[in-house]
């Protein structure tokens, strides 16, 4: 169940999408998009397929009057700038892309072809992305995942699920993911505010994961970074916190579906519905320095009773009613 709302804040179009849906696109177009994670995820939804059928809407026909040229990294963050490279140099009228750390190569890559972000963990000025959030200025916009870092709410929920709050927490981070430094610093201020010690394991790469568990062996509860690698790395890590009894969250619901405890982030779908508005704008011929960046409001809390069994905690009733998903 889908419960809080979406505020598209400086959108200042809300009906756009239903006054173009069904309208047929006037020219061929060329659009790039790239991801850093895998092309398809079996029995997962797509947010791609999202971004695809909602263009589609707007009138565009892929393979007709929209080319599409995809490129993704499958985890390997390293690959990102060859891959950026590679879109660039087909030279499309805009390029998709998924969060920051694609947008980053992208935006190293070209200063002139228009690029849409889909799910930006944190702040696009501070990361160099935009010259501000209302007017970008540059070759780049998009969309936020949230308009704040969450791991506050995150250790407060925790605390429910384990009846006392944690002492020990382990964090869990890819250092190549350009959000990493910014959402390591607010998972230590949120656990000083807790009065918790907590101790960062990094994993770069998948080799990494079983060391980093070790390292976390003698810890209470886990946090665990928003990363295509680490999602790839998803069951193996929720596997992992079920053999140490360690209670996880994690930012988005991907993890908690192949297995994981519990996350508590944004609902992603409407970014990339609209996105797909974004995108449509700039075929027209908007410019993205004149399209806002748009903070995401839609969060959810997705559990898994499952895992909440193999790790040993029981999930509260009260928490089970306020979630927006219940994965048994």
């Amino acid at each position: 169940m889908r419960r809080r709302a979406f505020i598209a804040a400086a959108l200042g179009a809300a009906n756009l999408v239903a006054g173009r849906a069904g309208a047929q696109a006037v020219r061929r177009a060329r659009m790039g998009w790239l991801s850093g994670g895998p092309g398809n995820r079996a029995g997962m939804e797509s947010p791609l397929g999202t971004l695809k059928e909602s263009l589609h809407a707007l009138g565009w026909r892929i393979g007709e009057t929209l080319e599409l040229d995809e490129r993704h990294a499958g985890g390997d963050t390293a690959s990102l700038p060859r891959l950026a490279a590679e879109l660039v140099a087909k030279r499309p009228d805009v390029i998709g892309a998924t969060g920051g750390t694609e947008a980053k190569a992208l935006q190293d890559a070209t200063r002139d072809i228009p690029i849409v972000f889909m799910q930006m963990a944190w702040d696009p000025v501070a990361a160099g992305l935009v010259q501000s959030i209302t007017r970008p200025g540059g070759n780049l916009t998009g969309f936020l995942q949230s308009p704040e870092l969450l791991w506050g709410k995150r250790l407060d929920l925790l605390r429910e699920v384990m009846g006392h709050p944690p002492r020990r927490l382990g964090f869990i981070g890819n250092p190549g993911n350009t959000s990493f430094a910014a959402q390591w610093r607010n998972a230590e201020a949120e656990a000083a505010r807790i009065g918790a010690e907590i101790k960062r394991a990094d994993v770069g790469a998948a080799g990494e994961l079983d060391g980093a568990f070790r390292d976390l062996a003698d810890r209470d509860a886990l946090l665990v970074q928003w990363d295509f690698l680490l999602v790839g790395l998803s069951s193996r890590i929720a596997e992992l916190a079920a053999q140490n009894r360690l209670p996880a969250i994690y930012e988005q619901r991907v993890p908690v579906v192949l297995g994981g405890l519990m996350s508590y982030g944004a609902e992603l779908t409407e970014n990339y519905r609209q996105g797909a508005v974004y995108i449509d704008r700039i075929l027209r011929g908007a410019h993205p320095r004149d399209l806002p960046v748009v903070q995401g409001h839609r969060l959810e809390l997705v559990l898994n009773t499952t895992a909440a069994q193999a790790i040993g905690v029981t999930i509260p009733a009260s928490l089970i009613a306020r979630a927006d998903e219940v994965i048994e």
